[in-house]
């Protein structure tokens, strides 16, 4: 952790940052005398001293300062200055004002993503957090997903129903010594409900070299666990919560957010996919995807198979795999060479697709997607998500409770 902020505030960051966001930064974690130097000076001289202070352990860094720094460095990304410019148009936010842009330079530094991250974290610090929540929701590739028993179900995001749902999140996260700080980012987005909760991760222990020796520091930063809720499926992902918790998040959203207990907690809640279709059609099976023109191609290019057998107690158990890979797309083809025979004790385990789309850039945008089930499809999340998922399930791979749609991709 030491080595990435060492990397962030690097010479190239103090040699162009704004000393005056240095300034309003420093004055967040030191008061008057405290301060470790002055910012009275020429703009030189305040980079030279910015400097000497960053060049010392760690140790003797402000701890604020260094959590604040992490924070920024998490969003001053060219992603992340996207995300903060997004949400200042959605809320209407001038970043900058007029005046302070100069016709004469084609490339201010105000322009750079550690700058801009920097001066929303200070000067628009609702922008900045909406920024960091929706870089959350796009960061996990992997979401926990239930499926609740039915349709139809709405959400409650009213402040006492939050409030109840903060608090039961907060003395989760403490049981795993994750800290009471806590922070809710609600948000609606094409018919569904987006909560980021911004938590306390775990201590972390960092050795930094101190004088002649080896000193431990030790900090906490903090995390995002990402939720989206689609009250037309009934269905809740989860995203950043270690496996262990995440049946109690989704009891918990259920209960406070939901005000149905026990809504996910069905034997059926986490059994969403399924690859008997492949397994039906055979190593030939492919993708379906004209009714969608965005698609290009579809390629199949890492499949798994595990063979089970029965033992002299009647109990099935496995006793190898076979795995194939081919970035052409012809994973599943070469089962056709293989001892694999789909319905003789082999059954697919998971494959991983490779999903085209066209695009404005000269070469096709690519999503990779792993697919095993009864409850993972990964990959990470972009602007074709739902393309992705309407993909998997016009080919019968989701186990969909409105069988219309399984019909139409078996006809």
């Amino acid at each position: 952790m030491g080595s990435d902020i060492r990397k962030f505030v690097n010479p190239k960051f103090l040699g162009g940052i704004d000393v005056l966001l240095m300034r309003d930064l420093f004055a967040r974690h030191f008061a008057g005398a405290d301060q470790p130097f002055s910012f009275d000076a020429e703009p030189g001289e305040i980079r030279n001293r910015m400097a000497e202070y960053f060049a010392k352990p760690i140790t003797e860094w402000s701890e604020g300062l260094v959590a604040d720094l992490h924070r920024v460095a998490e969003v001053g990304t060219a992603e992340g200055m996207q995300l903060v410019l997004n949400e200042a148009r959605r809320q209407g936010v001038a970043l900058y004002p007029e005046e302070a842009f100069d016709a004469s330079d084609p490339a201010p530094a105000r322009h750079e993503p550690k700058h801009v991250a920097l001066h929303a974290y200070l000067n628009h610090p609702r922008l900045f957090e909406a920024a960091a929540d929706f870089q959350a929701l796009r960061a996990p590739t992997a979401m926990a997903e239930f499926r609740g028993p039915q349709r139809d179900v709405g959400a409650d995001l009213t402040d006492e129903a939050s409030a109840a749902f903060k608090a039961a999140i907060v003395k989760l996260f403490a049981q795993d010594l994750q800290g009471d700080y806590c922070r809710l980012g609600p948000y609606e987005e094409d018919g569904e409900i987006n909560l980021v909760v911004s938590h306390g991760a775990p201590v972390t222990t960092t050795p930094v070299v101190a004088g002649d020796g080896e000193r431990i520091i030790t900090l906490r930063a903090v995390k995002y666990a990402a939720l989206r809720y689609a009250p037309y499926e009934g269905l809740l992902r989860i995203g950043g919560v270690p496996k262990a918790q995440q049946a109690e998040v989704a009891a918990i959203f259920a209960e406070h957010i939901l005000g149905r207990p026990g809504f996910f907690a069905g034997k059926d809640a986490r059994d969403l996919y399924t690859l008997d279709p492949i397994a039906a059609f055979g190593p030939d099976f492919a993708f379906r995807h004209a009714f969608d023109d965005r698609i290009l191609e579809v390629r199949i290019v890492a499949a798994a198979a595990d063979f089970f057998a029965e033992d002299e107690d009647g109990n099935w158990r496995h006793v190898r795999s076979w795995e194939s890979k081919d970035p052409s797309g012809g994973a599943l083809r070469h089962f056709k060479g293989s001892e694999v025979r789909f319905g003789r004790g082999w059954r697919l385990g998971e494959i991983t697709f490779r999903v085209f789309f066209r695009s404005d850039a000269k070469q096709p945008a690519k999503v990779t997607v792993r697919l095993k089930p009864p409850g993972t499809l990964a990959f990470r999340r972009t602007r074709f998500e739902k393309a992705i998922h309407a993909l998997v399930a016009r080919n019968g791979l989701e186990k969909d409770r409105d069988a219309d749609l399984v019909v139409e991709a078996a006809e």
